[in-house]
């Protein structure tokens, strides 16, 4: 297979309007190519070592750049580690009730050459401005990890498998939907929270197993063998930072994960390429929408309710 370069982080800029074509050609892409994306053999891929290998040294590298971040003295967030302009305009987007979502950048080293053979890494971050509430409350809710079907979109079931002081172990049922295409996985994802002081708290969740479900809610339901189904989502790390401030908490989520290259065949459908690589940061906003509409609710201590 042709290796591919990752593009880090790839948006969907302009997937709605490709659609918008003259009548013969939209029936093209119907009729031909549609069933063709639909097909399983189209989208069996594999997780291999080089790709494996590579997701690892990029981590390395992100979570080396997170702790650089986190122990520069006077900042805590990432926006304080922005340039003045693009600070501004994170600032007045929080303020203004508004949720921010950007590309992460400068994870790989000057002059260093990468590549992900066979596979992209997905790598956004976002932040939230949450009025009037304490961090105590926020992180109550957030941990609350039995009952986070039902309030999250993509959480399908939700359990807490075990916690001991920072620590928490637990299982989430997920389905992602992008353009055409619906994926149900079985996790087990672990976090650890550091608590910086009073008002500062980091947390580094990671999905320490993803399995993709075949025939999902049938009685012939069963997970794919990790790294050998479609390819949509093979590995998820995620870093929080929350901040107590005059006027509430400010929540950063910054969201690493491996998918497979986009198949040459879904190239041929305008606009799905886009479709399906913005998956991951149009997770983070729902993420980051839940935890705002907690916040308005009013809701104190959900784990206690």
């Amino acid at each position: 297979m042709k290796n591919r370069t990752s593009p880090i982080g790839s948006g969907s800029a302009n997937g709605p309007r490709a659609f918008t074509r003259s009548r013969p050609s939209r029936w093209f892409y119907w009729a031909i190519v549609f069933p063709l994306f639909l097909s399983a053999s189209a989208w069996s891929a594999e997780l291999n070592g080089e790709t494996a290998r590579a997701w690892d040294k990029y981590l390395q590298w992100a979570d080396q750049k997170v702790q650089r971040e986190l122990a520069t003295p006077g900042k805590f967030l990432l926006e304080d580690h922005l340039a003045s302009k693009d600070q501004a305009e994170v600032r007045r987007k929080l303020q203004e009730g508004q949720i921010f979502t950007g590309k992460v950048s400068g994870v790989v080293p000057a002059g260093t050459s990468f590549s992900v053979p066979d596979g992209e890494i997905h790598h956004w971050w976002g932040a939230v401005l949450l009025p009037n509430i304490q961090l105590s409350d926020l992180l109550s809710f957030l941990q609350d990890y039995d009952h986070h079907a039902g309030r999250f979109a993509d959480v399908e079931e939700s359990r807490l498998i075990s916690k001991q002081n920072g620590y928490y172990r637990f299982y989430f049922r997920l389905k992602h939907t992008q353009a055409f295409v619906t994926a149900n996985f079985n996790t087990e994802q672990e976090c650890l929270y550091t608590t910086w002081d009073p008002k500062r708290i980091s947390s580094r969740s990671n999905a320490i197993k993803i399995a993709e479900l075949e025939n999902p809610g049938t009685q012939a339901e069963q997970e794919k063998p990790p790294g050998n189904d479609r390819g949509f989502m093979w590995r998820l790390v995620s870093w929080w930072r929350f901040q107590q401030v005059e006027s509430g908490v400010i929540v950063e989520l910054e969201s690493a994960s491996l998918s497979r290259s986009i198949p040459g065949v879904v190239k041929l459908l305008p606009g799905i390429s886009n479709y399906i690589r913005s998956m991951p940061r149009k997770s983070l906003e729902s993420i980051l929408t839940t935890i705002r509409e907690f916040a308005r609710s009013g809701e104190n201590n959900p784990a206690a309710q």
